[in-house]
């Protein structure tokens, strides 16, 4: 009887290290860069994750990981680009880009941090 909690447990074990790999290796497939910024008071920490498009997922930094905020609602860009952040306030937050060849393509958002 022994023997086989034994093997349940070295099995549970092994099938954990499996996902937690998955898992690693899937972030690291899926995102091209990510850049990690906190407020002033250091009351919020955000992470801005890249694509391979280069479009920017914003995610708020918790205890126990991340949680998704807001997408990037174009099409995504066929050079790599990197927007600007600038905290507004402890819960608000400009997201830029400038297009330094075309002005027209400069891109702003004010996002909230729930």
């Amino acid at each position: 009887m022994n023997r086989k909690r034994v093997k349940t447990a070295i099995l549970l074990f092994l099938i954990f290290l499996v996902v937690f790999f998955c898992k690693s290796c899937y972030n690291t497939l899926s995102n091209a860069e990510q850049e990690i910024y906190t407020s002033p008071n250091e009351t919020n920490t955000i992470i801005v994750q890249y694509d391979i498009l280069c479009r920017p997922t914003l995610y708020k930094k918790t205890w126990f990981g991340k949680k998704k905020i807001w997408d990037y609602p174009g099409s995504g860009f066929m050079e790599t680009v990197h927007f600007g952040v600038e905290w507004l306030s402890e819960d608000e937050i400009r997201l830029s880009y400038e297009d330094i060849r075309h002005s027209e393509y400069d891109e702003e958002y004010v996002i909230t941090i729930p």
